[in-house]
Formats: C-alpha cells, sequence, structure tokens
C-alpha cells in the first residue's frame, strides 16, 4: 500500500500525521518512509533513530526500495503543490490522506485539493486535526458538513495538545512520550490506521 499525506496548507499536522500513519503500518508490515517535503521535517524528527521504521528521500527512494522491499509506503509531500505536482502525487499511491485543522481557511484550502483530486480521481480520505479537546461538537460539524458535500471522512479525529510540537524534537513517537495525553494521541492515530485497513 502506498499511502500519500498532502494539504495545500502548512501547519496542518501533514508530517505528524505522516509519521504516525508510517508507525502504525510497520507495525503490521515493513514501510518506507519517503520525505518529500523540502522542508525536510521527518528527516530531522529521524536522526535520533528512534522512529521503528526507515525514513529517506524521494531522491534516494528507489534504491531503498530496491533494499528494503517494503510492503507500505508513506510519502509526505511538500505543502501548497501545484496542480501538476498534485496530479502526479496522486496517481502514484492507493490512497491520499488530506490533514485538514477545522479552521475556516485550512477548510477552504481542503476543499480547493478535494475538488482537483476528485477531477484525478484518486482515492483519498481527509483527516481532521489538532482538534482542541473542547471542541468535539465542531469537530463533528465539519465532519457533518464533508459528508454533505460527499467528502470522505476519517471517523477518528486527532486532537490539539502542546506536547506534540516536542515529539520531532525527542525523535519519538506520542506513544513514547511520557505526557499525560500521550496515549490519547497515539490511539486517535492507530484508529485511523486501522479504518484505512477497513
Amino acid at each position: 500500500m502506498i499511502i500519500t499525506i498532502a494539504g495545500y496548507k502548512g501547519g496542518i499536522a501533514k508530517t505528524t500525521s505522516a509519521v504516525h500513519l508510517a508507525a502504525f503500518l510497520q507495525s503490521k508490515a515493513t514501510t518506507l518512509f519517503i520525505d518529500s517535503d523540502e522542508n525536510r521535517s521527518a528527516v530531522s524528527w529521524a536522526r535520533q533513530e528512534k522512529l521503528p521504521f526507515e525514513v529517506t528521500t524521494e531522491n534516494l527512494a528507489p534504491k531503498r526500495i530496491m533494499s528494503v522491499r517494503p510492503e507500505h509506503i508513506v510519502i509526505d509531500t511538500k505543502a501548497r503543490p501545484s496542480s501538476e505536482e498534485l496530479e502526479e502525487i496522486s496517481t502514484n499511491c492507493d490512497l491520499m490522506v488530506l490533514p485538514s485543522t477545522t479552521r475556516p481557511m485550512d477548510i477552504a484550502a481542503l476543499m480547493r485539493t478535494v475538488k482537483r483530486i476528485k477531477e484525478i480521481g484518486t482515492p483519498f480520505r481527509v483527516l481532521l486535526t489538532m482538534i482542541p479537546p473542547n471542541s468535539i461538537k465542531a469537530s463533528a460539524e465539519i465532519k457533518d458538513l464533508l459528508g454533505e458535500s460527499k467528502v470522505p471522512v476519517f471517523e477518528s479525529t486527532i486532537s490539539r495538545y502542546a506536547f506534540v510540537e516536542q515529539l520531532p524534537l525527542d525523535g519519538i513517537l506520542a506513544n513514547k512520550s511520557k505526557d499525560k495525553n500521550a496515549k490519547t494521541v497515539w490511539n486517535q492515530y492507530v484508529n485511523v490506521g486501522e479504518e484505512i485497513f477497513k
């Protein structure tokens, strides 16, 4: 399975979601993470060698794929891809995951992405991220609105907690954090992963 994480905006937990979904997939079978984001955020995250999967760049990916022979590949794309780039990355995956917060500007950017992906015909699903713990009702309303627009959405959402920002600096996943909310976030990503397999 090849899963591509994409979005027209930064600050939507794109890389965080990609890294945690790769960890879930790795628990099922060998997974290779390809960091195509110009910021190389996942490469930096992996430098402490605490992630359970290999991270490589798109330039080194062909050789690593031949060597690792992964069953799953997760691709973290750059923010704000052009229409041509979006078509290119869309046609080379089994599923596109589109993270988005519930902020109006982010939803507007999401809908532009959705429109283009629907034209291309790639299977995709929206993942609502960075949801304040006290905004469950608001996220449910956004899910309903997306559903009415025939936009597929993960049932699971990802909550926003301050400790998540520290994870890349420590080189760890949420399930290795000692924060009291770490288990909640990890389980949310596991639930997303299970939805993908369903």
